[in-house]
């Protein structure tokens, strides 16, 4: 990322800063008609998430934005809740390519919250997107009912067998960011762990993320080193034992708080978007509801969370026609990882090949 030009943005209406990075001749390019790709991280991410697969991508003919998401880098960091949510993002995006004269040929890429963030920029500015790729998260229609996360949980615990937004309860408890901070290392580990399942019938599958994300008062018990996890330290998976780069997520962290990203979850379990989603669900045949441009979904077999099998509620509804899957045999920060990298960017560009090629 170092060829890329980074460059800030004060957004209206409430004068938040979003930081973002442009691709080496970005207003000069070679293939002027070609898309553009808007590459959006997740929590507890930055830009620099796609710092592995940016060299790949670079040899792409498309031009490149990565965003800050606020709460992240170099952005804004509010703790209200409400500045989180998907439209006024969607919304301070969309100043940064007006800005910029981006045509409106973009095709947004987004993983984990980025991945939400970017399924209703397209929604909300669908005139300006060619395509849509989703990693990690597949597409969450919208619903004009409130959000409970208890009734969330008992859904999926009765869908999947396990609730599948438990964690939601910890990272919106109020003593989750200061927890968090205070252990940071025992964090990393929840998030880039790896263990192997006892369970003869799972046959060794990784269960560390569903242990930790989809277990009442787990992830909690192992910041904290109480209960359960007292005295055990998980396996890390191999990319996470770079000490750089856990020092880089270490001093990223102690700089930038936790306080505004767990907004991302309070946003969404306060409801703050429900108008915003009701006013998607208003015209008949759930026209705003559809994609109409072709999507790729990228998923990752150690995902508990965002399952591989969850495009399927679009596709049996009729909202998502043109959309092809791939699973990397991965957990879900697999960016992180410079292999997982390399191959997720492969798919990328091969789906982009077909789907918007350059002459």
């Amino acid at each position: 990322m170092d060829k890329f030009e980074h460059k800030t943005l004060e957004t209206t209406p409430h004068n938040l800063t979003y930081s973002y990075y442009l691709s080496p001749n970005f207003h000069n390019p070679t293939h002027p008609s070609a898309p553009t790709l808007l590459l959006c991280h997740g929590f507890p991410d930055s830009a620099h998430l796609w710092s592995r697969a940016i060299p790949h991508l670079l040899t792409l003919p498309y031009r490149i934005i990565l965003i800050d998401l606020l709460g992240f880098g170099a952005s804004s960091k509010p703790t209200t809740p409400s500045h989180y949510n998907y439209r006024a993002q969607s919304a301070s995006i969309a100043q940064i390519l007006e800005l910029e004269k981006n045509p409106d040929n973009i095709i947004p890429v987004g993983h984990d919250w980025g991945s939400g963030t970017v399924q209703r920029f397209y929604l909300y500015h669908r005139q300006r997107c060619a395509g849509l790729a989703l990693l990690s998260l597949a597409y969450q229609v919208p619903s004009p009912e409130p959000f409970d996360l208890a009734t969330a949980n008992a859904t999926t615990a009765k869908r999947f067998g396990y609730p599948q937004w438990e964690y939601w309860n910890f990272f919106t408890a109020p003593d989750a960011p200061k927890l968090m901070m205070e252990n940071l290392d025992r964090f990393w580990e929840v998030n880039n762990g790896f263990l192997a399942s006892p369970d003869p019938k799972e046959k060794g599958v990784d269960i560390w993320m569903r242990e930790m994300f989809c277990v009442p008062g787990a992830m909690r018990e192992y910041i904290t080193g109480t209960g359960k996890y007292k005295d055990f330290t998980v396996e890390l998976r191999p990319y996470a034992r770079d000490e750089k780069l856990r020092e880089e997520y270490r001093e990223r962290m102690r700089r930038d708080g936790f306080e505004g990203p767990v907004c991302y979850y309070t946003s969404l379990a306060n409801n703050t978007m429900l108008e915003d989603e009701r006013s998607l669900c208003q015209k008949s045949g759930n026209e705003d509801k559809k994609i109409t441009v072709p999507v790729l979904y990228i998923g990752q077999t150690g995902d508990w969370v965002c399952r591989t099998d969850l495009m399927s509620d679009a596709k049996e509804a009729g909202l998502v026609k043109d959309v092809e899957e791939k699973v990397v045999d991965a957990g879900h920060w697999c960016l992180y990882d410079a292999e997982k990298s390399e191959e997720i960017a492969g798919m990328i560009g091969e789906w982009l090949g077909r789907k918007f090629p350059v002459k």
